[in-house]
């Protein structure tokens, strides 16, 4: 199957990557820090960070998990719709590395 299709079909569907990117925006508006300190804050890069949560970013499983990790939820709490995501506990401030 062509990756042009492959992208088409996730974008339309609310895909995993979506789904990723949105909590890890949502967990860092929780935090109250900006993306720069959020991502100095998990001890990644921030070019790291902004590829992760842009249009052509693409995490592997690896990469899902060790972010899972560093904020504290599980890495299924990453790739959940929003309403299976909301069900899992919120990291506190103190659990997100650095604190």
């Amino acid at each position: 199957m062509d990756q042009k299709v492959l992208q088409q079909g996730t974008a339309r569907s609310g895909g995993l990557l979506q789904r990723f990117q949105t909590e890890l925006e949502r967990l860092r508006r929780q935090s109250g820090l900006s993306r720069c300190a959020y991502a100095d804050r998990l001890g990644i890069p921030r070019s790291t960070y902004f590829r992760l949560t842009s249009p052509d970013g693409n995490p592997s499983l690896g990469t899902v998990e060790l972010i899972a990790q560093l904020v504290g939820v599980e890495p299924l709490a990453l790739l959940s719709r929003r309403s299976q995501a909301e069900d899992a506990p919120s990291p506190s401030p103190a659990s997100i590395r650095g604190s």
